[in-house]
């Protein structure tokens, strides 16, 4: 039988995830938690604790993608066959680990990436799946009741990875830190002749990014309202990705073209105008050139900055640090990108 494990990432959790974390415990084979906050979370290490849960502090080294590196390491070197990843935001519907665990058994000692339909809370609608020929990219059309279908990009909450996978694909790529890790990875696995799996059975609630909606005059636009550090990551991964895929998989440099309409959007519609397009600018140049890691790196002084907003937040609104997945500098936001 599947030994079917799950790794969640928690980032300065509230006591509603801290919950869904440890009522996770019953429904997998094997559960293991990875606090990626700076320093270790007392609170989180004791509700975990008394619940039975295994928790590893990785304090953010090398952002979401050092955390997933960390929790798959562990999870298949203590057995597991495969493993599915979740952030704190992400909530699994009841019967996700039967279903995943009875499609892994039916794939058994293959290499693969399977996961559910993702619903986005903020937007009240399914995120699209795609297939692509890595030339174009067309919508795939899903119904509840169909078997297993190929796609071409999963976001990394609600997404299994086998062992076979694991191993033939590698680790995620760390000096993306965070935005456009899980896409990297489905590049690489259409590269290496992975498959890629929704199973349109499931579905998982998921909120991504701030989104609003407006209007203009007869349109309709919707902003994400990600902070300038987040347009910086997005941008820089999206240019990256371009060049190191572009000339194999075209379909590459897509994710560029959501680079401009984020500009479109952020110059319409977007508080921090300024700010928000000097981050992206700055993201643009840095991937282009291939200055890659954290921002407190590549960008020491856009981190100050953005460390400095963020102690002010909290300072004048210390509760709401157990309520947002808001990151400081290189701290990484769990919420997926591309998308995470």
């Amino acid at each position: 039988m599947t030994i079917l494990g799950a790794l969640i990432i928690l980032f300065h959790p509230s006591e509603e995830q801290l919950a869904r974390a440890v009522a996770m415990r019953s429904a997998c084979d094997r559960l293991l938690v990875v606090d990626n906050s700076p320093l270790p979370d007392a609170r989180a290490a004791m509700v975990l604790g008394e619940a039975g849960v295994a928790l590893l502090h990785h304090g953010n080294r090398n952002g979401i993608a050092g955390a997933f590196n960390c929790g798959l390491s562990a999870l298949f070197d203590a057995g597991a066959d495969a493993v599915a990843l979740f952030d704190q935001d992400s909530e699994a519907p009841d019967a996700y680990f039967a279903v995943m665990r009875d499609r892994c058994t039916s794939m058994s000692g293959r290499a693969f990436l399977a996961g559910p339909r993702v619903f986005d809370e903020n937007d009240q609608r399914f995120l699209p799946e795609l297939a692509t020929s890595g030339l174009a990219v067309e919508r795939l059309s899903i119904h509840a009741d169909a078997a297993m279908q190929r796609c071409a990009f999963l976001i990394s909450s609600g997404c299994v990875i086998s062992r076979e996978a694991f191993a033939r694909l590698g680790r995620f790529d760390e000096t993306l830190f965070i935005d456009h890790v899980d896409t990297e990875y489905c590049l690489r696995a259409l590269l290496r002749n992975v498959p890629v799996y929704v199973v349109p059975s499931l579905v998982l609630l998921h909120r991504i990014g701030s989104r609003r909606r407006h209007k203009l005059g007869s349109l309709e636009l919707t902003t994400m309202n990600h902070p300038g550090f987040r347009r910086y990551y997005s941008a820089r991964n999206a240019m990256q990705l371009a060049l190191q895929y572009g000339m194999r998989l075209p379909v590459a440099i897509v994710p560029n073209v959501l680079t401009l309409w984020q500009i479109v959007q952020i110059a319409l519609l977007e508080k921090d105008k300024l700010a928000k397009l000097n981050a992206i600018a700055l993201g643009l140049f840095d991937g282009f050139f291939g200055r890659m890691g954290p921002l407190e790196r590549t960008r020491p002084r856009l981190a100050a900055k953005v460390a400095r907003t963020a102690n002010l937040v909290n300072a004048t609104s210390p509760a709401r640090l157990g309520e947002t997945n808001t990151p400081v500098a290189g701290e990484p936001a769990m919420s997926l990108t591309r998308h995470s």
